[in-house]
């Protein structure tokens, strides 16, 4: 059983940002089916996948790990793993795409984005259950 509630409108934050994660990673996939739309420019979709992926895992893990009562600290530590992941990846592993430092900074800017939201939902958005 969960430790803690979420305030609602931290759930709604996480829903939106949840949300914003997937219709940006289909505004990629629309653009790449289809080159004729451009919905944003192309050097802001060529990396919205990794900053994507990297938002959502941590933000949904860090989410699960707050609710049932776990430390900032393990949510840091992922956090940390996958922007190392993501920089040896996208520099020194290039196995499906070229090296491209712009992939791991994006990575690296959805990794930020979350853990900002998680510090915050741990500092003022969790009501322990009664």
């Amino acid at each position: 059983m969960a430790k803690y509630e979420v305030k609602k409108h931290y759930i709604a934050i996480y829903l939106c940002m949840v949300i914003a994660c997937f219709l940006l990673m289909m505004l990629r996939w629309i653009s790449y089916l289809s080159p004729n739309i451009v919905l944003l420019p192309n050097s802001i979709l060529l990396h919205i996948t990794n900053f994507s992926l990297s938002l959502l895992v941590l933000l949904c893990l860090g989410f699960g790990v707050l609710v049932f009562g776990g430390t900032i600290k393990s949510i840091t530590i992922v956090g940390l793993l996958i922007i190392a992941f993501n920089f040896i990846y996208e520099i020194f592993l290039p196995i499906l795409n070229t090296p491209d430092i712009a992939d791991a900074l994006f990575g690296l800017l959805g990794v930020v984005l979350a853990y900002v939201y998680l510090i915050r939902l741990k500092a003022k958005g969790l009501i322990m259950k009664q």
